[in-house]
């Protein structure tokens, strides 16, 4: 049975741990203490594992130069090892961490999965998906359902942060804590029947994730169920944007700003404006304000 990588990673920071404080200061081959979330070492590799030549092993198990191409790395103090050496990661360096993992692991069986992929080639419900949110799988998929038939996992203004950040987007923990008044939800439950969909809050009546987004694609709910109602869109592929025009203005008014926040942190960032194209898993259309004008009303 294969083990967790994070699982792995922690007993490597609690079997090996050096509880002195100044353990920074000592090498691996002082303190024996790896650092918080480091691969675990003195292990054999996984059977059908194949890490590149030059990724060294010690007796057929892991050890520092397995990764690190660093001269004699377990004699370093940790506070003294040079991370942005070329050589400190094999192959390096990698724009991102989990690109140099790639190197001994399959991507692809350690990618999270996209449970709102909820329909399958022929159609079909993947029932599995529905248990990572729902406690059983619900049959009457023409109907909406009350909260209390729904089965949750977890309360429905919590349920979503298993997966996703609390600020996935702007505005998002401003919209989490308000309640609408009676007036907004007056003109909320107007545009619902308007459109014929739904506009759910949390029990205990404040704005939550599935008040604007629906977490079903197209093909779970049956059609006329306004539960199911959406902004339809391929849940592969999600979001996309189109290269604009607008670009180079963009760019140019923060170019000095960004510059200066390159000189201040040591680090390059690149900003760029593209349009919005497609939408996923939306109540209903955010790009137009159709979805801001379900609940909020402008004076014109």
């Amino acid at each position: 049975m294969r083990v967790a990588a994070w699982v792995l990673l922690l007993w490597s920071s609690l079997l090996l741990a050096d509880d002195s404080d100044d353990w920074e200061h000592k090498s691996y081959k002082q303190s024996k203490r790896l650092p918080d979330l480091h691969h675990v070492v003195d292990v054999k590799l996984l059977d059908g594992m194949e890490p590149p030549l030059e990724f060294a092993l010690k007796d057929g198990k892991l050890a520092c130069k397995t990764c690190h191409g660093l001269e004699n790395m377990a004699d370093i103090a940790y506070d003294k090892v040079d991370k942005k050496a070329p050589e400190f990661l094999r192959g390096g360096s990698y724009p991102k961490l989990q690109t140099f993992c790639f190197n001994c692991h399959q991507k692809k069986e350690h990618e999270r999965p996209n449970i709102h992929e909820m329909v399958d080639d022929n159609g079909e419900i993947k029932q599995h998906n529905c248990k990572y949110c729902h406690e059983e799988v619900h049959e009457k998929r023409d109907q909406r359902l009350e909260s209390s038939q729904l089965k949750l996992r977890l309360p429905a203004e919590k349920l979503c942060f298993g997966c996703h950040l609390k600020t996935p987007h702007l505005n998002a923990v401003e919209h989490q804590d308000a309640k609408p008044k009676e007036e907004m939800k007056k003109h909320m439950q107007t545009k619902a029947d308007e459109f014929g969909i739904i506009l759910p809050l949390a029990e205990d009546g404040r704005v939550t994730c599935i008040s604007c987004h629906s977490p079903h694609p197209d093909g779970v709910m049956k059609p006329g169920n306004p539960a199911g109602a959406q902004v339809s869109g391929d849940v592969k592929k999600g979001v996309t944007y189109d290269k604009h025009s607008w670009d180079a203005v963009f760019r140019e008014d923060k170019r000095d700003r960004l510059e200066a926040l390159a000189m201040t942190t040591g680090t390059s960032y690149d900003l760029g404006y593209e349009r919005l194209q497609t939408e996923v898993l939306l109540r209903l259309p955010a790009k137009d304000g159709s979805l801001c004008l379900s609940c909020h009303q402008f004076e014109h």
